[in-house]
């Protein structure tokens, strides 16, 4: 049975008040013993979302941030039972991963007048946690009385049955009070896995999607991560996405482009296709309008297709921990107030941001160091780093609300990101629509561009006709597509004889040239007449841009590609010294030959790299 009780001080840090107004006022707090680790309930609780629609919570409609009072805060309304229409403002989320997050609200429609709720999980070993929830709720009427005691409350207290549900369910998702809200049209989905597993794809990879799609909650059916799922289920990234790609291109999934915010690196517009991506995004947390790229900010995400699987799209929070998951601590800092925070350090490249005004400063590591200080005024943090000590002060020397957050600085691991993906020869094979709107430029970031040519073509044409250098000049398309293809890289384009590919790893596009090179001899073998083929790659910065329907690529990076491309003399992989140093490429790769020369248009010498494979071993 939940325990209520009337505290005479402070619920966290909120003072009840005198005992005139007591009658409005009351509070709560309990605490249970879960059968599983810290990790696992943290991971369920601070799912706000997925737990605020278990409990029964109703769907919420929020604005984007605003300043109300100096202070941040979303306004958000719903019908309580579908009939009673309630308005608050909600405030930031207050946490510390792994130990606790709260949540206030201020009501402004409805009988109840503001709620204060905090979720904590401590370890009691390896294998049990003491969840406990803890709130702070004042109404307005008897109304908002009976509202509170005989709706609101059991509902938030049922986040217990929740954990304790997870519990009994493997691996904790779904719960058995969401598998029972499952409903998948399942003639379709039989035929979806007979088509996929037509295509010559794995069958545990097909079964494992199939799996996910039949079972499991309607969090893991939507807005899925390729990488995330892999390495849920035990799959190379590369059979994810190949996976996914297919299953998108039949009907089975459909995909979305997700436009990141560069400071607090949530969603902050979607996309169906590429066409309609915005080259400029604003943030209404962050302040900010952004400039999107391809490296970063444009992430590929899935869902289950509604024909098979109908899911849950309402909201119910969207403010919880699990929507900024990169972050570790944040924290609401009163005007002209000192906050203390408890800390322990974590030996992890992160930041100290001030959001919506977006100062920040190294957030450095720094085991055993027990007090350390920063100060924010209106212009900025003082200081130029804040060490991570057990005991961090925060000086707000303003005259509103600052809320601070410990950030990790690495971005998503598990992001499929629009440059990864548009690198993809399988990409464009089975979405060849997926392009820029005419006129858009975006930055894609870092790629690694190949060019190849065939040595003497013109001779070629010249001496044994058109006809028959044509076909061999096609096998030839075809030989060096499959080999980019299976490197992860892509066909950009052709141009005569040549071919421009791309690739997101100067690795994967040094073992794609090595391929080529060592398979001229099996290739001259199919040709009427033999050909030597030119290989030269360079990596740097490109722009995407839409070219005649074809999702294209410019900038100095490719100039510099062609130009090195244009020092082969057949047979060889030219590049620039310091890419090849970089690399650190360990196969053999045969004669290594370093040169100096001036490329065509650039004003300075450059130092290359001439590789000759031994094709003599390798036939």
């Amino acid at each position: 049975m939940p325990i209520y009780m009337n505290l005479s001080k402070f619920v966290i840090g909120i003072p009840i008040g005198c005992e005139a107004t007591v009658s409005k006022k009351f509070s709560i707090e309990e605490t249970r013993l879960v059968k599983l680790p810290l990790e696992v309930v943290w991971g369920l609780v601070s799912d706000t979302n997925r737990l605020n629609r278990y409990i029964g919570l109703f769907p919420v409609n929020y604005t984007p941030f605003t300043n109300k009072a100096q202070q941040l805060i979303r306004k958000a309304k719903g019908k309580a039972y579908g009939l009673l229409e309630v308005e608050w403002d909600e405030n930031v989320f207050e946490w510390v991963r792994d130990s606790f997050y709260t949540v206030e609200r201020n009501y402004t429609k409805g009988p109840v007048e503001r709620v204060i709720w905090k979720v904590s999980v401590v370890k009691v070993d390896e294998q049990e946690t003491n969840l406990t929830l803890t709130g702070w709720f004042e109404y307005r009427s008897l109304l908002g009385k009976v509202s509170l005691k005989k709706g609101i409350i059991p509902q938030l207290l049922q986040t217990f049955s929740y954990v304790e549900d997870a519990a009994t369910t493997k691996e904790q998702m779904p719960t058995s009070k969401e598998q029972k809200a499952i409903r998948v049209e399942e003639h379709v989905l039989v035929d979806a896995e007979h088509h996929l597993k037509g295509i010559a794809l794995e069958q545990n990879l097909v079964h494992a999607l199939i799996k996910t799609i039949r079972t499991e909650s309607d969090e893991a059916v939507t807005s899925i991560q390729p990488y995330r799922w892999a390495f849920q289920h035990g799959f190379t990234r590369q059979q994810a996405v190949r996976l996914f790609l297919f299953a998108s291109e039949a009907g089975i999934l459909d995909y979305e482009w997700s436009l990141m915010c560069p400071n607090c690196r949530v969603a902050k517009d979607h996309a169906s296709v590429l066409k309609d991506v915005k080259k400029t995004v604003h943030c209404d947390l962050c302040g900010v309008d952004f400039e999107l790229d391809f490296e970063n900010y444009v992430e590929m995400t899935f869902q289950v297709n509604g024909a098979i699987r109908k899911t849950n799209k309402a909201t119910y929070c969207i403010n919880g921990p699990t929507n900024s998951a990169h972050t570790i601590g944040q924290f609401r800092i009163a005007p002209r107030s000192t906050t203390h925070i408890p800390w322990t350090s974590i030996p992890k490249p992160m930041q100290v941001r001030v959001i919506k005004h977006n100062f920040k400063v190294p957030f450095t590591y720094q085991p055993n160091m027990e007090s350390s200080k920063i100060h924010i005024q209106p212009n900025g943090i003082v200081e130029q780093l804040l060490m991570q000590s057990s005991d961090i002060s925060i000086v707000n020397a303003s005259d509103e609300e600052y809320i601070v957050a410990f950030e990790e600085t690495k971005w998503d691991e598990y992001a499929l990101t629009a440059r990864e993906v548009t690198s993809l020869q399988l990409f464009r094979d089975l979405l060849p629509a997926e392009v820029l709107a005419p006129g858009m430029q975006i930055g894609v970031g870092k790629l690694t561009i190949l060019f190849t040519d065939l040595k003497d073509s013109t001779q070629l044409y010249e001496r044994v006709g058109d006809a028959s250098a044509y076909s061999d000049v096609q096998k030839h398309f075809t030989t060096l597509g499959n080999i980019i293809r299976s490197h992860d890289g892509t066909i950009v384009k052709t141009i005569g004889d040549s071919i421009m590919a791309a690739f997101s790893s100067n690795i994967h596009a040094l073992d794609a040239a090595h391929e080529i090179q060592s398979s001229v001899s099996s290739l001259n073998e199919m040709l009427n007449n033999p050909v030597t083929i030119k290989v030269g790659l360079h990596e740097g910065p490109v722009i995407a841009v839409n070219a005649n329907g074809v999702l294209d690529y410019f900038g100095r990076t490719v100039n510099m590609a062609a130009r090195v491309q244009q020092q082969s003399t057949g047979g060889d992989i030219v590049l620039k010294k310091k890419l090849f140093d970089e690399m650190g490429y360990i196969a053999d790769l045969g004669k290594i030959t370093e040169f100096t020369t001036q490329l065509h248009g650039m004003t300075s010498p450059i130092q290359l790299v001439r590789l000759e494979p031994l094709l003599e071993s390798l036939d």
